[in-house]
């Protein structure tokens, strides 16, 4: 070994912004005082997925729920590319982004979320939306304000899970406080509305889109050829606008790029968040998945990865010992359903406008510690790294 290679610092690499890494992104400075350098390679801005539903009824504003990432990452000295990653090489340690650059690391957190998979999106026509990316509710959000005043609008959610729930909520709520005339209808499948929610949940679920003339089926749609939708009983339907919220999974760059993964594609990890099939990798969020022990995909998790995430990348990098995440066997979980909020926390429910006031006031509090950077000076790259190009 060289003289050069003892000293060359080691590099850790996070590949996207997700709830998981937020902790890490804006402590990225603990790092750099340890002698690493840090990469971050992730689209910009991140949009919070808890605030979706609300930012399609307009009970947010841009600003509130989404993190200027690059922003936060600079402001902490890291450095941040941004994009996204094609093709992960383990063996090589290396990554590569889609416009071609490559990255080598010592350490690598992998947080990139989960999206939308359904042959409903095949084609992309463009009033078919998919609840992932968060992005895509402003677009929705513009299309039904562009309504002409007085004319019906038709929007078909397919899912009735809760992204589906709290998005046809909040899609006829917006239609109501700005006079547009919006019929909505959300087709749960079989297994019905909010399927894994205690019984009570469901029937205020369903009282309370009943009170908002939403139209609940056990229909699922099964296809969509411009503005018609058939059904899985072969009845038909027309719609001006399509969501789907039938369910996520991991990216397939988890898979393609030969991870050990679960059946859904997750890759697998230990107790450490440490994923079990290459040395040196880490993940949280939906794009994980436990061994022996699968989690629901919510943010909760992802949330309570994110200090356990920063303290095992430190201590992997620093040759410490790490520690183990522990889940929790039951969470809080509130669905904004427009002017009320459902809140769940076993054996727990209640609906009631506290309950959507509670989820704001926990929504905006988490994302307010990665806001507001982008005033504050940032630090000159390194020498001979001017653009934060490949290494």
């Amino acid at each position: 070994m060289t003289t050069n290679d003892c000293e060359r610092k080691k590099r850790l690499l996070f590949v996207g912004a997700g709830h998981a890494h937020l902790f890490s992104l804006a402590r990225l400075d603990r790092f750099l005082r340890r002698g690493i350098d840090v990469t971050v390679v992730s689209p910009s801005p991140l949009w919070y997925s808890g605030m979706g539903p609300g930012l399609l009824g307009g009970s947010y504003e841009v600003a509130e729920a989404s993190v200027n990432v690059r922003s936060l990452v600079e402001s902490k000295g890291g450095c941040f590319l941004e994009g996204k990653v094609a093709f992960i090489d383990p063996r090589k340690r290396l990554v590569r982004t889609e416009d071609g650059t490559e990255r080598a690391y010592d350490a690598l957190s992998l947080n990139i979320g989960s999206e939308v998979f359904s042959t409903l999106l095949d084609g992309s026509p463009d009033h078919v939306f998919a609840v992932k990316p968060v992005s895509s509710f402003l677009e929705l959000r513009r299309r039904i304000l562009a309504l002409p005043p007085g004319a019906e609008g038709r929007l078909a959610v397919a899912g009735g899970g809760p992204s589906g729930c709290e998005a046809a909520a909040n899609a006829r709520e917006l239609a109501e406080r700005h006079g547009r005339t919006l019929r909505v209808t959300l087709a749960a499948g079989a297994a019905g509305l909010l399927p894994y929610l205690p019984l009570k949940a469901r029937r205020l679920a369903a009282a309370e889109l009943q009170r908002m003339e939403v139209e609940v089926s056990e229909r699922r749609i099964t296809l969509v050829s411009g503005d018609t939708l058939v059904y899985s009983d072969g009845s038909t339907g027309r719609a001006d606008f399509l969501l789907v919220a039938t369910g996520v999974r991991p990216p397939k760059l988890i898979t393609e790029s030969g991870f050990e993964v679960d059946e859904e594609g997750a890759m697998i990890v230990d107790e450490y968040l440490r994923a079990v099939s290459s040395d040196g990798v880490f993940g949280g969020g939906d794009c994980i998945a436990f061994r022996g022990a699968p989690l629901p995909r919510v943010g909760v998790y992802a949330v309570r990865q994110g200090a356990l995430l920063f303290a095992n990348l430190l201590a992997y990098l620093s040759g410490s010992r790490l520690r183990a995440f522990l889940p929790q066997r039951e969470f809080l979980s509130i669905l904004n359903l427009g002017t009320t909020g459902l809140l769940v926390r076993k054996p727990f429910v209640v609906k009631g406008r506290f309950a959507l006031f509670l989820k704001r006031w926990i929504d905006r509090r988490f994302l307010k510690e990665f806001q507001g950077h982008a005033a504050e000076k940032l630090p000159a790259p390194p020498t001979g790294d001017p653009d934060c190009g490949a290494r």
